[in-house]
């Protein structure tokens, strides 16, 4: 595409940039052509009707008033329809009615059908962002701030609108309008015509000149206030740590410091706005002025009707407002395009883990886990996993123990899919899990997280999150399982209480046993707890892991864990130290070698006997 940019003395404005964007965004305008189509013919009727408005207004100058239209068509017609003055004012009065009762309905269409396609059309935009945010890695999202991401599905996308109906309805409108009412405007008199026309190139240049600016100063504001809602999001989520450490007054301040730049940055895109309109208008004004000084001479020299010059000064302003409303558009193009960018961005994003052609589904597992000489580096370079191998029998309980970052929940994530080895390889029953699908592959797999996540949903619904079809007696038995029946059933609506963000009328250790109950209820044959002891009791806790140490459940546990408490009930304990595997057997045998883990058991087992001591002494 021809690369068409104007220069500026402050920068440049790119056409091609704009329908680079247009092009991306424009199949989503493809389902709704029929509605922008006739929202088109609405304005062409719009437009028409406004061509006709100002001529009964001449008729009453040239006809009722001064009688000089005796010769003209308009005359005769005006004659052969009315007696005299007053029959023809009614007549033309009730012309002014029906053309502007016109004109209404046709602007009411288009209206209606612009804002029928445009919620639409970026509702579907919104719905695909929010699909495809959901397949991207975790590691993408722990990279990226929450509340730039929230403004970017939200604000951004709203702001597309301006560009993909403005750039196409509004703007065509518009610049018909222009082109209508100088062809009239040539056609009534040639000579005004060519001075009104003389004003077009100013204000052309003005908005050549304002919009790039205006695009830069938009993306400034949008970055800011993108911050502006991460920083909030940040601290209103941790408000009780926020309190508790007498933080209010600096977080107030470093709110304000962000949110002052915010300011500075929309005060500045307005004035650049305002600036625009400005010159137009007095561009505008000028050239009106020139036009009556002129006109008004014709007029009393006899040369032109004193309704003819109303009807031309009607098409003028009617030349105005448009061009008024284009440059008003362009500024919102150059907004629009910028938060186009924005968005454009979250969908450039590539989720690093991905199916690959030909993946076969996993439609059973036994639960046995190969890892095979498994390297692994997060992005960044970090390293985590160092040629770590491990075979897991199907129904073994295996604990994952070591001191933190030695990669113990590397190794969860990696069973996962959330990231790929660059080394080695993972399977489940023999089979690379490479090769099937994402979806196949977590249907095999609970997991329960170190960081509890509850959502805004009913307590049944939180339990039933993997499997929406259980039943009221399943997700009840499974509470059960966890000690989480008792404190469910003291909640105000019980199973059907609705949960705080993130749970957070709840303490950790309810949390934690819901999670448990949701991953108990997927009945995967691979279950993953990661510290599922976490925010428990120690009698709570005794009867919690009785729930999935049971000896009639048969599935694979894989359990990653720091309190070494009863030990010996698993068939076997892999010690992990700097992204290797350190040591690896059952309890009894550990203790013998009395390497790390007899080490890491000793301090645990102090830890234990100091906090009974001080519970006693207290």
């Amino acid at each position: 595409m021809m690369r068409l940019t104007f220069k500026t003395q402050r920068g440049r404005f790119e056409l091609s940039r704009v329908v680079s964007i247009f092009r991306q965004y424009a199949v989503y305008l493809r389902p709704h052509r029929g509605k922008l189509i006739i929202a088109l013919l609405a304005s062409i009727a719009t437009i028409g009707f406004q061509v006709l408005a100002p001529w009964p207004i001449k008729l009453i100058f040239d006809y009722v008033l001064s009688d000089k239209l005796g010769d003209h068509p308009l005359g005769a017609f005006m004659a052969s329809i009315a007696t005299g003055p007053q029959q023809a004012l009614l007549w033309i009065c009730g012309t002014i009615l029906v053309v502007a009762f016109l004109e209404a309905i046709s602007t009411h269409v288009r209206e209606l059908m612009l804002a029928q396609a445009g919620q639409r059309i970026i509702g579907k935009i919104r719905q695909d962002l929010y699909a495809h945010l959901q397949t991207l890695s975790p590691t993408i999202f722990e990279r990226r701030r929450t509340g730039d991401l929230l403004t970017r599905l939200t604000g951004d996308i709203q702001m597309l609108r301006q560009m993909l109906l403005g750039a196409v309805v509004m703007s065509t409108q518009n610049a018909l309008i222009v082109v209508v009412m100088l062809v009239a405007s040539f056609w009534i008199n040639p000579k005004l015509a060519t001075l009104a026309f003389c004003v077009m190139p100013v204000i052309l240049y003005s908005t050549w000149r304002t919009t790039r600016q205006i695009r830069k100063a938009t993306t400034k504001q949008r970055d800011n206030e993108s911050f502006v809602t991460a920083l909030a999001h940040d601290v209103l989520n941790a408000m009780p740590t926020i309190q508790a450490f007498n933080r209010q007054s600096i977080e107030h301040q470093r709110f304000c410091r962000v949110n002052r730049r915010t300011v500075r940055a929309g005060v500045k895109t307005t004035r650049l706005e305002s600036r625009l309109y400005r010159t137009i208008a007095v561009a505008s004004a000028a050239g009106t002025c020139l036009i009556l000084y002129v006109g008004v001479g014709d007029v009393l020299r006899g040369t032109m009707t004193a309704g003819d010059l109303l009807v031309f000064l009607a098409y003028l302003r009617s030349i105005q407002k448009p061009t008024r409303q284009l440059a008003k558009i362009s500024g919102q193009v150059a907004k629009a395009t910028a938060c186009g960018r924005r968005v454009a961005e979250l969908f450039a994003l590539r989720p690093e883990v991905v199916d690959r052609p030909g993946a076969t589904t996993l439609a059973s597992s036994e639960g046995r886990i190969g890892i095979h000489e498994v390297s692994f580096a997060y992005p960044d370079g970090t390293p985590a996993l160092r040629e770590v191998s491990l075979d897991i029998a199907s129904g073994q309980r295996v604990a994952v123990v070591g001191y933190t970052g030695a990669g113990k929940s590397t190794l969860a994530r990696l069973l996962l899919r959330f990231h790929d080895p660059n080394q080695g390889s993972i399977t489940i029953d023999g089979q690379d899990i490479r090769g099937v699908t994402l979806e196949s592959l977590r249907r095999q797999i609970a997991w329960v997280h170190q960081d509890t996540v509850l959502f805004g949903m009913t307590v049944r619904e939180n339990i039933a999150l993997g499997a929406p079809d259980a039943t009221d007696e399943e997700i009840e038995s499974v509470a059960r399982r966890v000690c989480a029946d008792e404190f469910i059933k003291s909640l105000p609506d019980g199973y059907d209480t609705l949960l705080g963000q993130d749970g957070i009328t709840l303490s950790g250790g309810q949390r934690q046993r819901l999670a448990l109950a949701r991953a108990l209820l997927l009945r995967a044959p691979i279950l993953i707890l990661d510290e599922p002891a976490t925010g428990l009791d120690a009698q709570t806790r005794i009867r919690v892991e009785a729930s999935w140490m049971a000896s009639d459940d048969a599935r694979t546990t894989l359990v990653i864990c720091h309190r070494l408490v009863q030990m010996e009930r698993f068939d076997r304990i892999v010690v992990m130290r700097s992204g290797r595997i350190a040591e690896s057997g059952t309890h009894e045998e550990l203790l013998r070698c009395n390497g790390e883990y007899a080490a890491l058991f000793k301090c645990g087992r102090d830890d234990i006997r100091l906090r009974e001591e001080e519970r006693i002494a207290c």
